[in-house]
C-alpha cells in the first residue's frame, strides 16, 4: 500500500467515525443541544479535524442524511431484477429506514427544532421525511420512465404518491405517538400500499 492510498483510506475512516458518531448524537439529543465539540470527541477526533471534513454542524447533518439514503438505494440500484421487484424493494427498504429509531430521531431533531435557522429549516425541508425524498423520488421516477418512456410525464407523481402512502403507514404513528410497526406487520403494510399503488399507477395508464 503507497502511503497516499494509507492517508485516503484513514481519511475515509475518520470521516466514516464522525457520521457515526453524528447520527447517534443528533437521534439521541436534538440538533440544537450537540455541539461541534461534543461531536467531535465523540468521534475521536479534534474539533478542527471535524472541520476539515465537514464546514458545519449543518453540512454534517445532511451528509448523515445522506449517507443513510445513499445506503438504501444503492443496495436496489445494484441488482439485476424485474421493475416489480425493484419497486418492491426500495419501498420495503425506505419503509424500513422510516421505521429505524436513529432515522425517525433525526427527523424529530430537526422538525423539533425551532431556533434552526429559516434556511437551514428549508434546505433540509423540514417536514417529517421530505429530508429523505429527493434520492427516493429520483430513483421511482427513473424506474418508471425506463419501463415506460411515454408516462415520464407522470412518473414523478407517481413517486410522491407511493412515498406519501409508505410515510402513512411508518412514520406518522411513530411520529405522532412513537409506535412502531412489527418486521412482519410492516412488511404487509408496504404489501398493502404496493398493491394499492400498483393499480393505479401500473395496471392503468396514468392517474384517474
Amino acid at each position: 500500500m503507497s502511503l497516499q492510498e494509507f492517508r485516503d483510506n484513514r481519511a475515509r475512516a475518520k470521516r466514516a467515525d464522525i457520521l457515526d458518531a453524528a447520527s447517534r448524537l443528533f437521534s439521541e439529543r436534538g440538533f440544537r443541544d450537540v455541539s461541534t465539540a461534543t461531536l467531535a470527541a465523540q468521534a475521536g477526533v479534534s474539533t478542527a479535524t471535524l472541520y476539515r471534513y465537514f464546514e458545519d454542524k449543518e453540512a454534517l447533518f445532511a451528509a448523515v442524511v445522506d449517507a443513510l439514503v445513499a445506503d438504501v438505494i444503492q443496495a436496489v440500484a445494484n441488482q439485476p431484477a424485474s421493475l416489480e421487484d425493484k419497486l418492491h424493494d426500495l419501498a420495503l427498504r425506505y419503509a424500513l429506514l422510516l421505521s429505524d429509531t436513529v432515522v425517525v430521531g433525526l427527523i424529530r431533531a430537526v422538525v423539533s427544532d425551532s431556533q434552526s435557522s429559516s434556511g437551514f429549516r428549508d434546505q433540509l425541508a423540514l417536514h417529517g421525511s421530505e429530508i429523505f425524498a429527493d434520492e427516493f423520488d429520483s430513483e421511482i421516477t427513473d424506474l418508471l420512465t425506463e419501463q415506460n418512456p411515454a408516462e415520464a410525464a407522470n412518473a414523478l407523481q407517481a413517486s410522491i404518491e407511493l412515498r406519501g402512502a409508505l410515510e402513512h403507514v411508518t412514520l406518522l404513528p411513530e411520529l405522532l405517538f412513537n409506535e412502531y410497526l412489527p418486521r412482519d406487520e410492516l412488511e404487509s403494510a408496504v404489501e398493502r400500499t404496493l398493491a394499492s399503488w400498483r393499480r393505479r399507477w401500473l395496471e392503468d395508464t396514468g392517474p384517474e
